[in-house]
């Protein structure tokens, strides 16, 4: 790149060869989120139905209490990893994609070698419609030079990604706290005993308690850490905005790292909660780089 011109991400992004990238590991994504779907699902239904068998049937709590246990191993086990195996592929093919339109180096000993082109365009072609993924990048970066323009591009996605994150754990949190105590009101009103509340209600409901409580703690910590990538960035930009030639491809290629990782390693965010969050999304990081790019501190910042 050449000193002091601009990346064009927002103009480059749509262009066929970073499209398919885009377009690959939002498919890789939606094999990881069917592989939770399924846990998820398994879990619930336990939780739902389990309780009322036992209840209604009390000769199938010992059957119902055995499935709910096997689930348990099945959906901590075989679901789990392939749901990782998904996940990690999916963050190699998002590599690419960032490196390439951010004009990055390629970090060999985090990612390991690059995703096939063959895999990548197998992925691509089960997306038909892509209107929905154009624009990704949506901040408006103005005539931000190179690479103080990946930086910016880098904060959207840390700050939406901290806000969904922090968003689910609660909702996830609240929801299961609700259903402990629906738990205990049926219960109280059937008039049971400790040990037949712990048989015919708990157990059954434990796969998803673990989850819940599980879930909730893994996406508050993953939107923690989020943040404190954000501070780096927002440091990084502070620093930028006083001496330019303080941010170094170097700074940015540290934070893809860092993003990377957190990807890789860290808890997913349903595409339902997504969707239904997205456009306030939008908007919050959009205000946010306005703010930085007018020369007002990153604390000022919407979070």
């Amino acid at each position: 790149m050449p000193e002091g011109a601009s990346a064009r991400i927002t103009q480059r992004q749509d262009e066929p060869q970073h499209l398919n990238r885009l377009l690959a590991y939002s498919r890789d994504y939606q094999i990881a989120h069917r592989w939770r779907r399924a846990r998820a699902l398994g879990t619930f239904a336990l939780a739902a139905v389990g309780p009322f068998i036992s209840l209604f049937i009390p000769a199938t709590t010992d059957l119902v209490a055995a499935i709910s246990a096997g689930w348990l191993v099945l959906g901590r086990t075989l679901l789990t990893g392939m749901e990782q195996r998904a996940t990690h592929h999916a963050t190699r093919v998002q590599e690419l994609y960032d490196t390439n339109l951010f004009h990055l180096p390629w970090n060999t000993a985090l990612a390991g070698r690059k995703p096939a082109p063959e895999d990548v365009a197998a992925s691509a072609r089960h997306i038909t419609d892509d209107s929905k993924h154009r624009n990704w990048y949506s901040v408006d970066l103005g005539t931000t030079p190179w690479p103080a323009d990946v930086l910016l591009c880098q904060r959207q996605s840390m700050v939406w990604s901290r806000q969904e994150h922090r968003a689910y754990s609660a909702t996830i949190l609240t929801t299961g706290v609700i259903w402990f105590i629906i738990g205990l009101v049926i219960a109280l009103m059937r008039d049971l005993s400790l040990a037949d509340y712990l048989i015919k209600i708990f157990l059954p409901s434990a796969p998803a308690f673990l989850d819940t409580i599980e879930l909730a703690r893994q996406h508050w910590q993953h939107a923690n850490a989020r943040q404190q990538a954000e501070h780096k960035i927002d440091d990084l930009w502070q620093a930028y905005t006083t001496q330019p030639d303080t941010l170094t491809i170097s700074n940015c290629r540290e934070v893809q790292d860092a993003a990377f990782l957190l990807r890789r390693d860290g808890p997913r965010v349903p595409n339902l909660f997504y969707k239904l969050r997205r456009a306030r999304s939008e908007a919050n990081t959009k205000a946010g780089t306005a703010t930085l790019l007018a020369g007002d501190n990153p604390g000022d910042a919407p979070n």
